[in-house]
């Protein structure tokens, strides 16, 4: 195999058989072909994509590459085909390349067009088959079809990747291939199929190479360029998904293809290997037969020559006399043609026929032979060429001529044909058999030369292959890559050797003598099979559609239509099992609608006398006589009047009669939660007046809902009647249908008088109440609320809250999606003021709406007014005295040395001095801030502040060994607009009140958060932590929690009140998280930036 650069250096031709015949089968099989190939396109036509713009350009590159691909670069081998077409198939790597690409990018129809143009130059310049023409294009169209699919069974899948379809049209292109190459040869049909079988190897390595070549690359297009490759469309069903009939030759077509290669292949072997033994056998008894004449043809002419030679004219006679004697020998001893006489001394003494003959000039092995006589060996034998070009070599027999006293007087030789001697006639004619069926025989002499070869030119030349001592049978390659049967036997007794050689035929006519019957038979056979199995299955598949037709008129609630029933195979039976289902369905339908209509009468009414009067009549026409419903007086005490008769309803003529039953099967459906009795009477279970008429069929359910027990149904029969399995089931639906009736009616029992309980509640109460939902419009406002904010009696339910409430601030405590309560101060225009606390009301983890109580505290405003004022007043007036007080009492140490008693009331005074005058000054800076006086605003660096607020209790926290700490943030904390003396005053409270209430070796940690437009200040300690009851009262003023009233701790209760007033006036807020024995932490938020234009106390953050 060799490199190949181009084909345009052959001589482009197209080969047709030669007989009239085969060239009008090689027409009909062309055009079948071709019209196969555009059937396919016809069908597959949705495959195709439009070739616009992008599209183009590809199928402009793409045809540009055919001639490139198909006629560049290839690989080369001698190849069997030389046998068709006298040429050398070329493998062309890229040739399949092109229309590979377009199959799966532009469809079957630009792939079938490329195909074909490749073909012609591959059919013009390189297998000079015309049948290349057509074959390319239905491969492409094949695979094509194969990667456009979208089939969603797993082969499909497999099949859209482009080497897996490849694979399997390489594995089918030698069988087209095949079938082409023995239309196109002319010859007899053993000679087509071995020339076919010759040449369809090679050629389908270059065709199925190329192709999986080409299948490679398109994998790795088709994985980087996904959207370009294939369809896209939706996954649809297989046609074996779609059809019993194709489901079952789909997967039986394989199988029986399976089965038929693996007989057909078996008899091939079978009979080859057969036919092989015949030749074997054969060759075995012409090689036995040559091996049996040649030794006794030698030992013959030994032995004629040494009789020959015992002539005692030959001795005795003159020169003249001698030919005349060695004539008369020829004809006495008819085995050589020519005698010849030698001297002693190896001279020309006498010869016959009087041909030229020079002992000088003789062939050297005769020479040697001579010599080799004359120094006295008596009797040898060689192989010398022929006299005449057309035989083949001849045998020389020497011998010597002795007298009586055994004294050497000369050297006879006869010379003796091989060809046509009579004693080897049978072999010859074994040969000439052989050579009649393309064989060949061959005698080899000792020194390994042909002495003769059923071709006469190659006679007396040497043997180039392996000589062996042993008989064996084998198969070769002949240069001509031609394969042959071998067979090598050594000639017993004489260093000669047979060879025979026989064609070895991949068709021989043997094997196809048995392998084309049986073909046929097959393929009759199985043509018989698709045929019945197609009526047979054809048979079935319409009992199933007739079968799917009724499903369908089933599914879509038609009952009507029947099913034939009258045979008795398996369709018959599936039939009546179908029937059997229909009637079922039917009388469950007809059942589900009278359910349907007593669930329906159930729903229509909450009143429970209404409710189960459907059941009560869906009873009566099942055909009971009467039916009833016994409701427990435990259950339903609103009607039951005095608690303690059941309530009662009943349908039927013998309604009353039967009445006397319903405390018994009360108890009695306590216990059990079914009660059938198609005999009454035996059971012995209900109590019988005397003369009172008795049921002859009765069957009663428990009433129970949701693991409530409610009472009773049941139905009775005047006649003897037998409760089918339908009936129970029935009558148990009918029993649960009047459970929920009766369910239902005393949720609603109890609903109304929850809901007028409601009412009353609502009605009395002095506080507003709204109710919203999530989309904030009003549920509910109580009369309180209708007063408030002006409602009418008449309002309309759904209202959006927007058109009721006019307060800003209330109606974003009424929108808003916080699930904590919340609570607000809000003016109303009566002039009253209302503290207003929302929550929201979640059911299953969705906010549903928001409920708002309004608390009037006006009368609590204008007492905490009044109370502001008299602590200002009384503070304001207490600050002289005190300032009075506090100079006297350091004026006295003035006065004259006082004693230690002295100096300890002193400052006992001089300390309580300082506790009124610190209270004093904190309600005055209280007061000052709820006065609303403007802020001195401007921009502090939090830190500082933090740092100089630490620095002024420092020594307060050393002298207790608390240690405070700050954490700042590692960016840089941006500027905060407030009030800085408010800001300090703040951050003092809290941090004062950190370190008082942390125990020694405790800790203080103050730490910044920064967010894009707020400020946080934490303040953690270590210390004991508040009480749960105190948490929300911690910011109230002068509120002491549980451990300030101790001894330890003292303090006015006004310190975390101006926090919280200070974080207000900033549009801020304070809180606290605390846990008893592990410390607080305070968080004061503040705003960057103050908002313009308005107080900030107004937009507090809620």
């Amino acid at each position: 195999m060799s490199f190949l650069v181009t084909l345009l250096t052959s001589t482009p031709y197209i080969l047709f058989p030669q007989s009239l015949v085969g060239r009008l089968v090689g027409i009909v099989w062309w055009l079948a072909l071709a019209a196969f190939s555009i059937s396919l396109l016809r069908r597959s036509s949705q495959y195709n994509r439009p070739v616009q713009d992008q599209k183009k350009a590809v199928l402009g590159g793409l045809l540009f590459a055919v001639p490139l691909t198909s006629l560049f670069f290839g690989l080369h081998f001698p190849s069997d085909t030389i046998l068709v077409t006298g040429q050398v198939i070329s493998w062309m790597l890229l040739s399949a390349l092109p229309w590979v690409l377009a199959a799966g990018i532009l469809g079957p129809l630009s792939a079938a067009g490329l195909a074909a143009f490749s073909g012609l130059l591959l059919a013009l310049w390189n297998t000079h088959n015309a049948f290349t023409i057509v074959e390319f294009p239905l491969f492409a169209i094949g695979f094509s079809l194969a990667v456009q699919q979208r089939y969603r069974t797993s082969f499909f899948q497999y099949l859209r990747h482009p080497f897996v379809s490849a694979l399997l049209l390489a594995l089918f292109y030698p069988y087209i291939d095949l079938l082409n190459l023995v239309i196109l040869v002319d010859a007899n049909l053993t000679t087509r199929i071995e020339m076919g079988l010759l040449g369809v190897g090679q050629s389908a390595i270059a065709s199925g190479g190329a192709l999986l070549i080409a299948a490679l690359i398109s994998e790795g297009v088709a994985r980087l360029f996904p959207s370009m490759w294939g369809q896209r469309d939706g996954i649809q069903l297989s046609p074996a998904e779609r059809s019993l009939q194709t489901r079952f030759f789909f997967r039986a077509g394989p199988l029986a293809a399976i089965i038929f290669v693996m007989v057909i292949a078996g008899t091939w072997v079978l009979t080859k290997n057969a036919y092989r033994s015949l030749i074997r056998e054969r060759m075995s008894n012409i090689a036995g037969l040559a091996a049996e004449f040649v030794p006794h043809y030698l030992e013959t002419g030994g032995n004629l020559i040494n009789r020959i030679a015992a002539d005692p004219r030959l001795r005795e006679s003159d020169a003249e006399t001698l030919p005349i004697i060695l004539a008369e020998d020829m004809r006495s001893f008819p085995f050589f043609r020519r005698l010849i006489l030698l001297d002693k001394t190896g001279n020309l003494t006498a010869k016959y026929p009087a041909l030229e003959y020079d002992p000088a000039i003789a062939p050297p092995d005769e020479q040697v032979g001579i010599q080799l006589a004359l120094n006295g060996v008596p009797s040898q034998a060689y192989s010398i060429p022929a006299d005449l070009p057309t035989q083949t070599a001849q045998l020389s027999f020497i011998t010597l001529v002795s007298d009586e006293s055994g004294e050497m007087q000369g050297v006879l030789i006869g010379r003796a044909d091989l060809e046509g001697h009579p004693l080897l006639q049978p072999l010859w004619s074994a040969f000439e058999g052989l050579e009649e069926e393309g064989g060949k025989a061959i005698l080899l002499d000792e020194h390994g030369r042909i002495v003769f070869h059923t071709a006469s030119d190659a006679a007396f030349t040497s043997y180039t292959s392996p000589i062996s001592d042993a008989a064996g049978f084998f198969e070769e390659v002949e240069p001509s890559m031609t394969r042959q049967y071998v067979y090598y036997q050594p000639v017993a007794g004489q260093p000669w050797v047979v060879i025979l050689t026989m064609p070895a035929l991949r068709a021989p006519p043997f094997v196809l003598g048995v392998i084309i019957p049986m073909l046929v038979i097959i393929l009759l056979l199985s043509g018989a099979a698709v045929i019945v199995f197609r009526f047979g299955l054809q048979s079935a598949t319409h009992s199933l559609e007739d079968l799917a037709v009724h499903a369908g008129n089933l599914a879509q609630g038609h009952f009507d239509a029947t099913l034939p029933t009258e045979r008795n195979d398996e369709v018959g039976r599936l039939n009546r099992a179908f029937e059997q289902m229909r009637l079922s369905l039917k009388a469950q339908m007809e059942e589900l609608n009278r359910l349907l209509l007593v669930s329906q009468g159930v729903a229509s009414s909450l009143e429970l006398d209404e409710a189960v009067r459907p059941v009560l009549q869906a009873a009566l026409d099942m055909g009971a006589c009467v039916a009833r419903v016994v409701i427990s007086s435990t259950v339903l005490p609103e009607l039951g009047g005095n608690g303690q008769a059941p309530i009662r309803f009943g349908l039927g003529a013998s309604g009353e009669a039967f009445s006397s039953f319903d405390e018994q099967i009360l108890a009695l459906t306590r216990q059990q939660d079914k009660l059938v009795l198609n005999n009454p009477t035996r059971p012995r279970l209900l109590t019988f007046d005397p003369g009172a008429p008795r049921p002859q069929a009765l069957l009663a359910a428990a009433l129970r809902h949701e693991n409530q027990y409610y009472g009773s149904f049941w139905v009775a029969y005047d006649q003897p009647h037998i409760f089918s399995d339908s009936e129970v089931r029935f009558y148990v639906a009918l029993a649960n249908q009047a459970a929920i009736a009766t369910a239902n009616a005393r949720l609603y029992l109890n609903a109304d008088i929850g809901r007028q309980r409601l009412a009353a509640i609502l009605a009395s109460t002095p506080d507003p109440v709204l109710v919203t939902d999530q989309q904030n419009r009003l549920l509910l406002a109580n009369p309180a609320a209708m007063r408030a904010f002006g409602i009418g009696a008449e309002w309309d339910e759904g209202l959006p809250v927007d058109q009721v409430v006019a307060q800003e601030d209330l109606l974003g405590l009424l929108k808003s999606n916080q699930e904590e309560k919340s609570s607000i101060e809000v003016a109303l225009k009566d002039g009253k003021v209302y503290s207003a606390t929302a929550s929201s009301v979640v059911t299953d983890g969705q906010l549903v709406g928001r409920v708002c109580l309004l608390r009037d505290i006006t009368s609590f405003k204008n007492l905490d007014s009044l109370k502001t004022d008299f602590v200002a007043t009384v503070s304001h007036d207490l600050r002289s005295p005190l300032t009075l007080m506090r100079g006297y009492a350091t004026m006295l140490e003035l006065v004259g040395e006082l004693n230690e008693q002295q100096s300890s009331y002193v400052k006992k005074i001089i300390d309580g001095v300082e506790r009124m005058n610190h209270l004093v000054s904190n309600l005055l800076d209280l007061g000052r801030i709820e006065a609303g006086i403007g802020l001195d605003l401007a921009m502090i660096p939090i830190y500082e502040v933090v740092e100089k607020t630490v620095g002024a209790l420092q020594v307060q926290a050393t002298q207790k060994r608390v240690k405070v700490k700050i954490e700042a943030p590692h960016q840089t904390i941006p500027l905060l607009e407030a009030d800085q003396e408010l800001l300090l005053r703040a951050l003092y409270n809290l941090l004062d009140n950190a370190i008082q209430f942390t125990d020694s070796g405790g800790q203080v940690v103050i730490s910044l958060e920064a967010s894009p437009d707020r400020m946080l200040i934490k303040v953690r300690d270590t210390g004991m932590g508040i009480a749960p009851v105190d948490l929300p009262h911690v910011f109230e003023k002068f509120y002491r929690g549980a451990q300030q009233l101790g001894k330890t701790h003292r303090g006015t209760g006004l310190g975390l009140a101006i926090v919280k007033s200070i974080a207000e006036r900033h549009g801020g807020r304070v809180w606290v998280e605390s846990q008893l024995g592990k410390g607080s932490t305070f968080f004061l938020s503040f705003p960057l930036r103050q908002l313009k234009g308005g107080s900030a106390s107004e937009k507090t953050e809620k």
